[in-house]
């Protein structure tokens, strides 16, 4: 993990107002969980054994004892999930990885942080994306850079704590090299914002968009493939939405307190009598490629690829995958039999603004 730009060792980055006085609190909670364990241990048969075994001896007990000694803590899940609900209601706190804000909001560390590399990393990026728009011109295909930006770009009126400054410029940059160096990058920022004076975006306990931002994403990016792309298959789309439900975020891992967020899922089902894409008769002019935030997964209720289907009237191919970045996925598909042996009209490339500063071997 990288330092944040700031110093945040003398000031509480979730809640810098939190009394000194009550900071004590977390180690001696966990402290008398320990020692709770550590009782429970050292009287169980298991320990008696080895201690008056050979194993005290050879010094191996101990191992074995620290080995299990977390194991053997009672109540640890439950104590570990009781203190960080009770750290968010008292102090209005997160475990390392995430940042709370206001109303229930809950933010991603990596979208605070930064490091004296970022502008060199930056650069290599926009020169892979260039590199990629060359490799993709030569099938004839166009490259449409969806470039999600942050959340606490979004909503920085949620926010506690304001992010670096290093940070505020990030998006208009890289989208701005892109473009001048020939790229499609539509305004995804421009169309967010737009659309969260009607609905949320993102999820108030995730990193990722609701269906609603999703949706207002991908009519941003059907007018930049409407620009490039023409004779596209066509394909019609009814979109139904469905009963809101409760959906846990990927943040709460990290503070048990705040609500779930209730999510109305958007249901696109295909209408028309085509479909199929490349194993059928179908050949599939549009590809996707990207992250979590388009992968077709179990955990996905914002169906990215079914709303830039719905808004370009046309199927699309979905090779996104969940868990590796923006990067890998799109290297793997330059090698995939998929484009080689039917190269698309168009590819977008779905790359959220909190990756930009990652390092990737790939870019260099």
């Amino acid at each position: 993990m990288t330092e944040f730009a700031q110093d945040t060792s003398k000031t509480n980055i979730n809640n810098p107002t939190a009394p000194r006085l009550l900071q004590w609190l977390p180690a001696a909670f966990l402290l008398g969980v320990v020692g709770l364990g550590a009782a429970a241990t050292l009287t169980s048969p298991g320990f008696r054994e080895r201690v008056l075994g050979k194993d005290v001896i050879t010094g191996t007990w101990q191992l074995t004892w620290e080995k299990g000694l977390d194991a053997k803590v009672p109540w640890r899940d439950l104590s570990v999930n009781l203190w960080g609900n009770l750290n968010y209601r008292l102090f209005g706190e997160a475990r390392d990885g995430a940042l709370v804000g206001k109303e229930g909001w809950l933010f991603t560390s990596e979208e605070y942080q930064t490091a004296a590399g970022d502008e060199a990393e930056i650069a290599a990026k926009v020169k892979y994306v260039q590199q990629v728009h060359a490799e993709l011109a030569k099938d004839g295909t166009r490259l449409v850079v969806a470039l999600i930006p942050a959340k606490t770009r979004v909503y920085p009126e949620q926010l506690r704590v304001q992010v670096p400054a290093q940070q505020t410029e990030g998006y208009g940059t890289f989208r701005q090299a892109l473009m001048r160096a020939g790229i499609l990058v539509p305004d995804v920022w421009g169309a967010l914002k737009a659309a969260k004076q009607e609905r949320p975006v993102f999820l108030h306990t995730d990193t990722h968009w609701t269906p609603e931002g999703a949706n207002a994403a991908a009519q941003a990016i059907a007018l930049a493939v409407q620009e490039v792309a023409s004779d596209l298959p066509p394909a019609e789309y009814t979109v139904q939405i469905k009963p809101a439900t409760e959906r846990s975020g990927d943040l709460l891992r990290y503070v048990p307190g705040p609500a779930p967020d209730r999510v109305r899922e958007l249901e696109y089902t295909r209408t028309d009598q085509g479909g199929g894409g490349l194993l059928g008769d179908e050949t599939l002019a549009v590809t996707l490629v990207g992250t979590s935030y388009s992968a077709d997964s179990k955990d996905n209720v914002w169906h990215f690829d079914d709303a830039v289907s719905q808004a370009l009237k046309t199927e699309v191919l979905n090779v996104a995958q969940e868990g590796k970045g923006p990067i890998v996925p799109m290297r793997e598909y330059l090698k995939s039999e998929e484009r080689k042996d039917s190269p698309p009209q168009v590819v977008v490339w779905e790359i959220p603004e909190r990756f930009l500063r990652v390092e990737y071997n790939e870019t260099k």
